[in-house]
């Protein structure tokens, strides 16, 4: 089971308000969530943002992975990317003489129609019509 950090929307028409919370990554988007962690309202001015930083770090640690808006809150509240940012993998370029002995391969070209097919289309052409 994988298991996301994400939003679920909530309050109503041109006054959005969020619950942060812990989802199966399969679940819809305002489903029940295993654990709720804070809630985000963008329209408020005194308090827009309160999470449980510990829990957060939990859920983190065992594997979730935040949604971008998420990542972004978690970052300004003061937990590091790197906690939840997976490494890059290294690219491996391969070397110059190697690229050169691959050959290419040409697709043989369609065959011309031979008299014997075409008078076979006209023979199904006219029984049909």
């Amino acid at each position: 089971m994988s298991v996301a950090i994400r939003l679920s929307r909530a309050g109503r028409v041109h006054l959005p308000y969020y619950h942060i919370g812990v989802f199966n990554s399969r679940t819809r988007r305002d489903g029940r969530p295993v654990e709720q962690l804070g809630f985000y309202d963008p329209k408020s001015d005194k308090e827009p943002v309160r999470i449980d930083l510990e829990r957060a770090k939990y859920w983190l640690s065992v594997g979730a992975k935040p949604s971008a808006t998420v990542a972004t809150i978690l970052k300004a509240q003061g937990l590091k990317s790197g906690d939840w940012t997976p490494k890059k993998r290294k690219t491996v370029k391969r070397p110059a003489a190697r690229k050169a002995a691959v050959k290419t391969e040409k697709k043989p070209k369609r065959k011309a129609r031979t008299a014997t097919s075409k008078a076979r289309g006209e023979k199904a052409r006219q029984s049909a019509g």
